[in-house]
């Protein structure tokens, strides 16, 4: 074997060599875009959970047996949370899940933190939070794990209708 066969084997070893570290490298990157979607399925998942749970309860506690007419009648946005002994799952109103936080570790792949804000929003603009009394309530939902590198946020507002 010559110089020019062995410049030509050396070349091709160097050649091999850098496509290997580039297929390697996209499967890693593969596999890093696999996970953040799985993750953020199971967080979208878990959110949406909360939200549907939410929604499943009465607008507030004053609603719970007798339908209202007045705002008035209605929680202070100061109240907004769980009565006085009442804990989770025993919910009964949409406003009770404010400052509600919970852990869930029986994923088989990550641990996911969530936590939840209810605020009165106005009927304008359900984007802005309001301290008066108003027939619309929104759930903010965040879902965050360490492996994952955003918190997400889901947000549903529940309004309160009144039919004679």
């Amino acid at each position: 074997m010559n110089t020019g066969h062995m410049m030509l084997s050396v070349g091709a070893m160097m050649l091999l060599s850098v496509l290997l570290l580039n297929v390697n490298s996209n499967i890693l990157n593969t596999n890093n875009v696999l996970y953040d979607s799985k993750f953020g399925i199971l967080a979208i998942s878990l959110g949406t959970s909360i939200i549907e749970e939410a929604n499943s309860k009465s607008f507030d506690v004053a609603t719970n047996g007798d339908a209202i007419n007045d705002v008035n009648l209605l929680t202070p946005s100061a109240g907004l949370g769980p009565a006085m002994g009442e804990v989770y799952p025993n919910f009964n109103d949409f406003d009770d899940f404010n400052g509600f936080t919970r852990t869930v570790s029986n994923m088989p792949s990550a641990v996911f933190k969530e936590s939840c804000v209810v605020n009165y929003v106005l009927d304008t603009n359900p984007s802005i939070t309001s301290t008066n009394k108003t027939w619309h309530k929104r759930i903010d939902v965040f879902v965050s794990s360490p492996s994952m590198r955003d918190t997400l946020k889901l947000s549903s507002v529940c309004s309160y209708w009144y039919f004679r």
